[in-house]
């Protein structure tokens, strides 16, 4: 098949970046302090880190995802979206510094849990957090395939390949330091190629126009069914971003409780803002006219030679940042917590679960949805993970208030729910809507909570 010019152009584009990666955590990571294959503990600024965190936050994810929220859903549901993006950082603010206190030289969280709860809770934490992370995977992967043969015209497989590729072989040589060396850059990039793609959608459709675009696309309808979705959406995001390990990882890195606090404030601010514009872009689209809930924002710009370059430049910082943090966290979330030092074997095993990501994307219909039953499955296990942070218990202390909690909420689907027209079915906590169910949510986190505080009162 012939490939143009202009095609061509872009994939070099693409790959220039990133072999710049490539290059810069060689030459970098040399340079800096610390082995920090797991994590760089107390190297990072207020400045660092903050990128650090917003770049690792912000993938592909939500150039698509938002735009979907917004285009099926109201107001609230695009206020919840971009609050939830942001609450993990609240979340971070308060229990960062404790989590640190309680284990100083540490890189994960189930390390905490394994002080905590024992072995066995530390490996069961570990397994949900990489279905949570392998699942952000599948959703960044996704969207190389919905976006970059829309903005390029290239392979949504060859992108996808390249990328896994390239940032694996950088993590690879130099671990979570090439991570944290290219979150800078990302960070910075994405930051700037945002604020000129805003500008450019603004000058190209004009404010007023898009207001009223949103409104028609429901932005100034408020109801008590897409209230409910919103609550939902930042119960479940909350819950779910906590046990991703990325955070963790930067967390551990911080220079003290100081730059943990700041940091998260400037990063849950700017996540906040990123995700409720790229919302009320969703529901611009819908009121133009636009078909496809994914694309809702991206066909709202029209993009000659040089936007094209911007968007593309933009796209490639975003995915390749969401999934060098996923890879890192992965791997030293397999080493440190489940195989117990066995580095080759983790990496063996994170390049596995990369590309069975890469494979189960290609069944994506619907980014959001890819997330909704990782978070389920992390409300159910937030509140014992964090019940009464100082104290020691025992495994069962976490085991058993998840068990009761996530089987509760299947039970509520089972007999509550007309399966046969909810489109999540009976795994998926998704409302008529296809947006998330706060009842199904709300069972799996109050039976959580009462198995918690049932086991301890009882022990």
């Amino acid at each position: 098949m012939q490939i143009s010019a202009d095609v061509l152009i872009n994939y070099v584009l693409i790959f220039f970046i990133l072999l710049l990666f490539l290059v810069l955590t060689r030459r970098l990571s040399n340079k800096e302090a610390g082995d920090g294959f797991f994590v760089m503990l107390k190297s990072q600024n207020t400045f660092n880190l903050s990128l650090s965190f917003y770049a690792s936050g912000m993938g592909l994810w939500i150039i698509a995802s938002p735009a979907e929220v917004g285009w099926y859903g109201l107001g609230f549901d695009v206020i919840g979206y971009a609050i939830s993006a942001a609450t993990p950082f609240a979340l971070l603010y308060f229990v960062g510094p404790k989590i640190v206190e309680a284990v100083p030289d540490k890189a994960t969280l189930p390390q905490y849990i394994n002080k905590q709860y024992g072995n066995f809770a530390q490996i069961f934490v570990s397994l949900v957090a990489i279905i949570y992370m392998s699942a952000f995977l599948i959703a960044e992967f996704a969207s190389i395939n919905f976006l970059f043969p829309e903005i390029s015209n290239t392979s949504g497989v060859i992108v996808c390949v390249a990328i896994a590729l390239v940032t694996f072989l950088y993590l690879n040589l130099s671990g979570f330091k090439a991570s944290l060396i290219t979150d800078r850059f990302q960070g910075i990039s994405i930051i700037i190629l945002l604020f000129i793609v805003f500008s450019l959608w603004i000058s190209q459709n004009g404010l007023g126009e898009i207001i009223k675009a949103a409104n028609t696309g429901g932005l100034n309808s408020f109801t008590l069914p897409s209230f409910k979705s919103a609550i939902a959406v930042i119960l479940a995001v909350t819950a779910a971003e906590i046990f991703s390990q990325g955070y963790w990882q930067r967390t551990y890195s911080a220079l003290d409780d100081s730059v943990i606090k700041k940091s998260s404030i400037f990063a849950g601010l700017g996540c906040f803002l990123t995700v409720l514009i790229l919302g009320i872009a969703g529901s611009s689209g819908a009121g133009f006219g636009i078909e496809n809930p994914s694309l809702s924002f991206i066909q709202q710009i029209q993009l000659n030679s040089f936007s094209r370059i911007l968007v593309i430049g933009l796209c490639t910082m975003l995915v390749a940042s969401s999934i060098d943090t996923l890879q890192s966290a992965i791997s030293s979330t397999m080493a440190l917590d489940i195989v117990k030092s066995g580095v080759a074997e983790a990496k063996i095993i994170t390049l596995v679960i990369t590309f069975g990501s890469l494979a189960l994307s290609f069944f994506v219909t619907n980014i959001f949805s890819v997330f909704l039953f990782a978070d389920l499955l992390a409300v159910c296990l937030v509140f014992p993970a964090f019940y009464k942070i100082r104290v020691k218990k025992t495994s069962q202390g976490i085991v058993i208030p998840f068990s009761l909690g996530f089987v509760s909420s299947v039970l509520y689907r089972f007999y509550f729910i007309d399966l046969d027209v909810n489109p999540g079915g009976l795994f998926i906590p998704t409302d008529l809507y296809g947006l998330a169910d706060l009842n199904t949510f709300g069972v799996g986190f109050i039976f959580s909570i009462i198995g918690t505080l049932l086991f301890n009162r009882i022990k």
